[in-house]
């Protein structure tokens, strides 16, 4: 009888034992997703390829509607008057000697597009799952983006440059570009591990969370929200990501922000900047930089997203709130209940 009350009372410690666990043991639970099925369509395209196609713009047009005026007009500066100025603008764009290392060093990455390909596709799958109404992308496109832009969303379409995250260290980049136009800042964030991240960021930014007007305390949650359904969409079977490849930082910047994030705040408050409205003040505290104006050197640009990204992600994960709940949210419900960290 005492062997039955004691085997009896194992197994209901251990059923409490796994109950306790599958309630507490995933501290980030509120970014945990299903996902919805979507169909993406991944296209290359090589500037080495349209030369050997010779396509006329009536094919190419039809073939990418979306991003080959963009493409080929703003980034090759190929006339678009008549198949025969394409033709011939493309060419003297492929013999430019960089235009061909670039295009060499693309073609030796291509060998890891699959996987970033089965993450954005699943990311977009979570993404969907999450906001059943938002239109997600029809087409991402990689592609040679003359070093102009990392991911660029239209209608319907992502296009990407490839060789924006072929390594800010590669001979090709110090010795092609102008380092006043890419100085190292730039140069450091010219790293693949970015590349789902910007695309997933770019679309979420445009379509998902719009840009806010007014105090800069408005626009840092807009991008706080950007940043945790950015990050819920990357965890591939709920699998953690970490913070610093979702602000786009080293892992010593996310840890030097960490370590300031309350003189941060305090600095914010003295100055009276999250209730100010001065565009200018915006950039420093938002726009991409060498580090964030108004702060040391040593500090990582864009603190004023770090910090909205802290305040949010410490409301959802406290409160226990759906993305879907968040969305509509006003910065001020979310601010009442941040306390910076020392």
């Amino acid at each position: 009888m005492k062997k039955k009350i004691f085997y009896l009372c194992l197994v209901l410690l251990s059923v409490i034992v796994v109950f306790i666990l599958s309630i507490g043991g995933n501290e980030n639970a509120a970014l945990d997703s299903k996902e919805q099925q979507t169909k993406i369509k991944f296209e290359s395209i090589s500037v080495n390829e349209l030369v050997r196609m010779n396509p006329s713009i009536a094919e190419i047009n039809t073939e990418y509607p979306e991003v080959t005026p963009y493409l080929l007009a703003f980034c090759y500066g190929v006339s678009l008057e008549n198949d025969s100025t394409l033709s011939q603008g493309l060419r003297s764009f492929s013999k430019q000697t960089y235009i061909a290392k670039t295009e060499k060093e693309i073609e030796k990455r291509n060998a890891n597009l699959p996987q970033h390909k089965f993450r954005i596709q699943h990311a977009f799958n979570r993404l969907k799952g999450t906001f059943n109404k938002i239109k997600t992308p029809k087409e991402i496109v990689f592609t040679n983006s003359n070093f102009n832009y990392n991911a660029t969303c239209y209608n319907q379409s992502i296009l990407v440059g490839l060789e924006r995250y072929i390594g800010g260290d590669q001979p090709l980049i110090l010795e092609s570009l102008n380092p006043s136009d890419f100085p190292e800042w730039i140069r450091n964030g010219m790293n693949e591990k970015f590349m789902d991240r910007d695309i997933l960021s770019a679309w979420i930014s445009t379509r998902l969370v719009k840009e806010t007007t007014g105090y800069h305390i408005a626009e840092m949650i807009r991008w706080g929200k950007i940043h945790v359904i950015t990050e819920m969409s990357l965890r591939i079977e709920n699998k953690d990501v970490t913070p610093e490849e979702i602000l786009r930082w080293s892992k010593s910047q996310y840890d030097w922000a960490l370590k300031n994030e309350k003189k941060f705040y305090k600095y914010l408050m003295d100055e009276n900047l999250l209730f100010d409205s001065n565009e200018k003040n915006r950039a420093y505290l938002i726009n991409n930089g060498p580090y964030t104006i108004g702060l040391p050197e040593e500090s990582p640009d864009r603190m004023g997203q770090f910090l909205g990204y802290q305040i949010v992600r410490n409301y959802v994960l406290s409160e226990n709130l759906s993305l879907l709940e968040l969305i509509d949210l006003k910065y001020n419900t979310i601010l009442k209940t941040y306390q910076p960290e020392s």
